[in-house]
């Protein structure tokens, strides 16, 4: 009788784990994602147009960009944690391929023609745009 209730007593306690797990999975799983329609932060700062990417595990905010064609522009590619799968950030049109540390990571774009370029991470999972105007 005694190995009944042991075995009984370890079922109900690995059963309470898994629905513990169960139950912080689904928490994070079915959080209300972020708005993916943030507006571009475009600043004006010593001569350059200074625009805040932010990168968050599920790609870019904001993924499109405006900005204006001829003014100096720096794009900083805000990096919110290290355990983001983006690693880094390119683009064969501008001539970008940065690695991104946590927190600020500038890129400088010179002389930009009116146009859209495109931006991906490292593993071509995430996009973005640039359109310059």
């Amino acid at each position: 009788m005694k190995s009944r209730l042991t075995k009984f007593s370890r079922f109900g306690l690995i059963s309470g784990v898994l629905m513990i797990c169960l139950f912080i999975f689904a928490l994070f799983y079915f959080q209300q994602p972020e708005s993916s329609a943030e507006e571009p932060t475009v600043t004006q700062q010593g001569g350059y147009q200074v625009v805040t990417i932010n990168v968050k595990d599920d790609g870019f905010y904001p993924n499109n960009i405006e900005v204006q064609a001829g003014v100096p522009t720096k794009l900083n590619f805000k990096k919110q944690s290290r355990l983001t799968c983006i690693k880094s950030v390119a683009s064969p049109e501008l001539g970008m391929d940065v690695y991104l540390e946590k927190g600020d990571n500038f890129f400088t774009l010179k002389d930009l023609k009116p146009g859209t370029y495109k931006f991906h991470c490292g593993m071509y999972m995430y996009y973005g745009t640039i359109t310059v105007k």
